[in-house]
């Protein structure tokens, strides 16, 4: 991602700053048109520490999109990349397509991060209609489980990085656990040896206790 997006957005973004002739209506056009940048949700630009830029096109923690884009693979996902609008397009690999639904955007909707731990993120969600929702968070399927008012739902990737989830009408909570199967099977194996542990202290204390008894008679 940094060498196919981030690395020319960045020269694109330098290259209008070092421009003499840059008026202020080329620096809100270049802005614009930091796609990936600006669905990382990047807040500043520190071209110098005097000297931060506020972005107002990052798209937030989260949003809702007008479609989705099918692609091929990939490979391909990041390349449709280089020119497109996340703001209203989520970029799609075809292995998720079961998950793919007909909606439209509803422009009323709104949705909003509540809570955010590194193992734990809630928003709230209010809609008229279902709609797809893009979430600033890396993909990483091996490990985070995802919930709407407490029931396990599935979501995907979209845009190469990022999360994508269908939201139902009206209003919910949803919620991101980072619940990774071997941290399951750790807990399991760590109460095992616990009660192992208690079972054998309580064991030998009763030998002790009973070898005492014996040697009193």
């Amino acid at each position: 991602l940094i060498d196919h997006n981030i690395s020319g957005e960045m020269s694109l973004l330098i290259g209008m700053l070092q421009s003499k002739e840059a008026t202020q209506d080329d620096y809100k056009q270049v802005m614009k048109r930091l796609s990936v940048i600006n669905m990382l949700n990047t807040k500043y630009f520190i071209v110098s520490p005097e000297m931060p830029l506020m972005n107002d096109n990052r798209l937030g923690n989260a949003w809702f999109v007008n479609e989705i884009k099918e692609v091929e693979n990939a490979d391909k996902e990041i390349e449709v990349m280089k020119n497109f609008d996340p703001e209203k397009t989520a970029v799609v690999d075809k292995r998720f397509k079961e998950q793919f639904f007909t909606f439209t955007k509803d422009p009323a909707s709104v949705i909003k991060l509540e809570k955010y731990t590194p193992n734990y993120l809630k928003y709230s969600t209010k809609t008229g209609t279902p709609q797809l929702a893009v979430f600033s968070e890396i993909y990483y399927a091996k490990g985070w489980q995802a919930y709407i008012d407490g029931k396990a739902k599935k979501h995907f990737r979209a845009n190469y990085i990022l999360r994508a989830m269908k939201i139902p009408a009206g209003e919910h909570t949803v919620e991101f656990k980072f619940e990774p199967k071997i941290w399951k099977v750790g807990n399991i194996i760590s109460l095992i040896g616990s009660i192992i542990f208690i079972l054998a202290i309580f064991g030998g204390g009763y030998l002790i206790y009973k070898q005492r008894k014996t040697e009193e008679k």
